[in-house]
């Protein structure tokens, strides 16, 4: 016989006797019709429905007592992961991280919660030998959380102020917690459960590796690490402290680009097996940032930040010292990988602000561009084609915020006429289609490889799934 059905039978055998005259008393209690007779708590009918735990649909049976629903206490916690065991007249329920118990009894409002004790609006109630429960207390009570929507929650939701979402190899989302005392890496796995991932503030925002299983970061030494985004273990690659800005993973994860020296002059990778790093350029131009490789490894682009010129007299003195912001601006160069005699090539000559640089799977490379003087109405997204030929706006009908490529797709935010914000996918062409749009105020976001958006609004963190959008914290 099957372990769940002696459980049920003990449950009705042991309960029966007792539940009717407790049961009758905290009906009255409540207000409720008492139930007086053992044929009036059989009348109590049953039903069932669908509710979501989890983001997992379960069949649940249901109660009505009065204009209260309660649910199977066996179905609520096969539902929860939570555990139930029989000790003398009470049932104990523990959750499925063995934080919270609670012990209670059929027919007593009265329940203890980890030696405390507490109590239900209505008392349990057995009906054709289930027991039912109510379902918000008992759901707060074992550490989970009853959403307006009437979804279920295993593990509550975090509150706070987070941001810098990712994605890991498994789906699940990985966020910085910024009101924390120190800030630390949190976990919100995909079944609701919450891990506080890891406490070193220096890998929050780093570099994602094309499998999402490692995350690559600098340490304020300049020493590079690597995030193992499964289990949280950090380990060292190399034994380089020189200074390391922009990392960036080569498509096919073995190697890590990246911004070198205290000026930012040189551009640099490091092999992820051997921890050996090769200089790819040092031309002695500063202020370089936003390096991005291409798909087959044969080329970066990059940005360079010219700053304002200064000119004095012979003397050098203060009052003769003026800067010259005429040419200061943000460029794109490329550079040719491979080829020893190749030199930057300045793509970009407008002196316009410059951000969110990709380079495209076909060597078209797209920027972000704001107009200095706020003369133009929409930040507009610009391709410069592979040829280097003119550079045109790819879209400029909406204000766009930033812009992600990711596994041969370019996705950008956009603020639409509305104040809506929206996420498109956008071709070579310029044409867009649409992904999903929200009233909320986005202040960052991150896409998976299926097409699910994570982005953080008034400090939450929501996710995008399927078109439906759910917050993961509060």
């Amino acid at each position: 016989m099957k372990k769940s059905k002696v459980l049920g039978m003990i449950l009705a055998s042991a309960l029966v006797t007792s539940s009717v005259a407790v049961a009758s008393a905290s009906a009255a209690e409540a207000g409720q019709k008492p139930i007086a007779t053992k044929a009036g708590a059989s009348q109590l009918k049953a039903a069932s429905e669908s509710v979501a735990i989890d983001g997992v649909k379960y069949t649940l049976k249901t109660m009505v007592v009065g204009k209260t629903k309660l649910y199977s206490l066996r179905d609520l916690a096969g539902g929860l992961g939570a555990t139930i065991k029989l000790s003398g007249e009470s049932l104990i329920v523990t959750d499925s991280q063995g934080l919270h118990e609670v012990s209670l009894k059929s027919g007593s409002k009265g329940y203890s919660l980890d030696g405390t004790t507490a109590q239900f609006t209505i008392a349990p109630q057995i009906a054709g030998g289930v027991m039912f429960v109510e379902p918000i207390a008992l759901v707060q009570a074992l550490g989970g959380e009853v959403q307006e929507s009437g979804d279920l929650r295993s593990v509550g939701r975090l509150s706070g102020q987070f941001g810098t979402p990712l994605f890991d190899a498994a789906g699940n989302v990985i966020v910085s917690q910024e009101d924390a005392e120190n800030p630390t890496l949190i976990k919100l796995w995909n079944n609701g459960q919450v891990e506080m991932f890891s406490s070193n503030e220096s890998a929050i925002g780093a570099a994602l590796s094309p499998d999402r299983s490692l995350a690559a970061f600098t340490d304020q030494s300049g020493a590079l690490l690597l995030l193992n985004t499964a289990t949280g273990r950090i380990q060292p690659l190399g034994k380089d402290k020189s200074v390391k800005t922009d990392l960036v993973w080569s498509a096919d994860g073995k190697r890590i680009y990246f911004i070198q020296g205290d000026k930012q002059e040189k551009i640099a990778y490091i092999s992820v097996d051997t921890g050996k790093i090769t200089e790819v350029l040092a031309d002695k131009v500063e202020n370089k940032s936003e390096v991005q490789v291409s798909m087959d490894g044969k080329k970066v682009v990059y940005f360079v930040n010219v700053t304002g010129n200064a000119q004095t007299d012979k003397e050098g003195t203060e009052e003769s010292l003026t800067i010259d912001y005429s040419k200061a601006g943000t460029q794109v160069y490329s550079l040719e990988l491979g080829n020893p005699e190749a030199k930057p090539v300045q793509l970009t000559q407008q002196m316009d602000n410059k951000l969110y640089l990709s380079l495209l799977s076909d060597g078209s490379v797209t920027y972000i561009s704001a107009d200095p003087e706020g003369k133009v109405e929409n930040d507009t997204l610009k391709i410069i084609p592979a040829d280097g030929s003119q550079i045109r706006n790819l879209v400029a009908d909406v204000n766009v915020i930033s812009s992600e490529f990711i596994s041969g797709k370019l996705i950008i935010l956009a603020e639409a006429a509305d104040g809506s914000s929206k996420w498109f996918e956008v071709a070579a062409s310029g044409a867009k289609t649409e992904l999903f749009s929200t009233d909320e105020s986005v202040s960052d976001w991150t896409i998976a490889q299926n097409g699910t958006i994570a982005f953080i609004a008034d400090g939450k963190v929501m996710l995008v799934q399927d078109g439906k959008v759910s917050e993961l914290t509060k």
